[in-house]
């Protein structure tokens, strides 16, 4: 567990509020002064705590303790107003671009990071939007602890010292570590089955041109399993989430139109535009896959082979990367993939490079996207993190832990002059 998991006071203290929030009007869970805590923002509260940091901890248990840390932030805020304690817009931009590093730090992938996004109906754009006030209310709490002396600690290299013998066993193993980048050969169908493809997208969209109902069509004739039996609805989604290609069709789209066919990594594609609402679009479409036979992969593992066999002779990998590779997310960048932990890889990438040095390039690699040629940028084994290494994140623990003792005491004495009530 690295240091700055085990405690940081203010991003567990003023837990975002509205990041999930609900449009129906909730119960009042709990009185501070003249100021109200709802249900719905102790909801969004306990969801935007389980996905900064997944818990086994009952519901029942979390909630009480994050009403108690809202309570904790209105106390400070109210304190806050009646001294006149206030931030500058630059500063709460730059930490906003800080907590959501944090928080991408939480996920072994920029793929996980994305996937939670993803299941919650958010993009980052609208969590970063979200962000923006608690990270200007936190700032203000600050301040005001600051003004009030609470943030005068001084930790000594005694003190460090003697965290670090006491808890090295858990805080100073580190897990090996490995950047890569990669080529991706697409498997692609053959001439054949592409202009079989288009012929039937061309002769579906054809019955639809006519007059055809497009939810029958999409029943009769689409190959989404998913979709077809609902007459091709696809439902809601942050627009971010779609693939390039279909933000592409749908930019200038109205509610009713239906889009030409396009092809897409799919297949062949007609999109009917529903309805936007904010940063969502509702959607229905028709999708024609295009078969791949067993010599379309035979061919895409020759193709990644003959590519190893160039770079194995000195060839560049960025350059190639941007011909060859499939991977619209990193071929303009060389193929970066970004670094890693090696116990995080999953397969067939762990497998793949597990004994593989810097620098080196694997076979082929199948995946479900395709052949990799996956290269090692950087490699760095487990070891253990001296006392010199952990130092300023143990200092910062420190001043953590006396920081919340004084700010108990603190919120105590204006707790004690205020009406608190809790409502379940």
């Amino acid at each position: 567990m690295k240091i700055s998991r085990l405690l940081i006071i203010f991003s567990t203290l003023f837990i975002v509020s509205g990041l999930f929030a609900s449009d129906i009007a909730d119960r009042i869970v709990a009185t501070v002064g003249d100021e109200i805590i709802l249900e719905s923002e102790l909801r969004d509260a306990v969801e935007f705590t389980k996905l900064m940091s997944p818990t086994n901890e009952p519901d029942s248990i979390l909630r009480a303790a994050i009403l108690n840390e809202l309570i904790k932030n209105r106390l400070i805020l109210e304190e806050a107003k009646k001294e006149s304690v206030e931030v500058g817009r630059s500063e709460v931009d730059d930490e906003v671009e800080k907590n959501i590093s944090l928080l991408k730090e939480r996920f072994d992938s920029e793929a996980d990071y994305q996937e939670a996004l993803k299941n919650e109906g958010i993009t980052e754009k609208s969590l970063r939007d979200r962000y923006r006030d608690d990270i200007r209310k936190r700032l203000v709490s600050q301040k005001l602890l600051a003004k009030n002396g609470l943030t005068d600690i001084n930790i000594t290299p005694t003190e460090i010292k003697k965290f670090y013998e006491l808890h090295k066993d858990s805080i100073a193993p580190q897990p090996g570590q490995v950047a890569l980048g990669h080529i991706l050969f697409m498997i692609k169908p053959s001439q054949d089955q592409e202009q079989a493809g288009q012929k039937k997208i061309t002769e579906i969209f054809d019955i639809i041109s006519r007059g055809g109902d497009f939810e029958e069509v999409a029943k009769s004739f689409s190959d989404d399993p998913a979709t077809k039996d609902r007459g091709g609805y696809f439902g809601k989604v942050a627009k971010d989430l779609l693939q390039p290609e279909v933000q592409a069709v749908i930019s200038n789209m109205k509610a009713g139109e239906v889009s030409s066919p396009f092809r897409s990594r799919n297949g062949y594609e007609i999109i009917k535009f529903i309805n936007q609402k904010g940063d969502k679009v509702e959607l229905s479409h028709i999708l024609v896959k295009v078969k791949l036979t067993r010599q379309d992969t035979l061919d895409a593992k020759k193709t990644a082979q003959n590519v190893r066999n160039i770079l194995l002779k000195g060839a560049n990998f960025d350059s190639l990367a941007k011909i060859y590779s499939g991977d619209p997310m990193t071929k303009d960048s060389g193929g970066y993939l970004g670094e890693f932990l090696l116990t995080g890889l999953q397969e067939p990438f762990r497998s793949a490079i597990e004994k593989m040095p810097a620098g080196a390039i694997s076979e082929p690699v199948l995946s479900e996207h395709g052949y990799h040629l996956i290269k090692i940028l950087a490699r760095q084994e487990d070891k253990l993190l001296t006392l010199e290494d952990l130092q300023d994140q143990i200092r910062n623990y420190l001043f953590d832990e006396q920081l919340k003792e004084r700010l108990d005491e603190y919120l105590a004495k204006i707790a004690a002059q205020t009406y608190i009530a809790k409502y379940f």
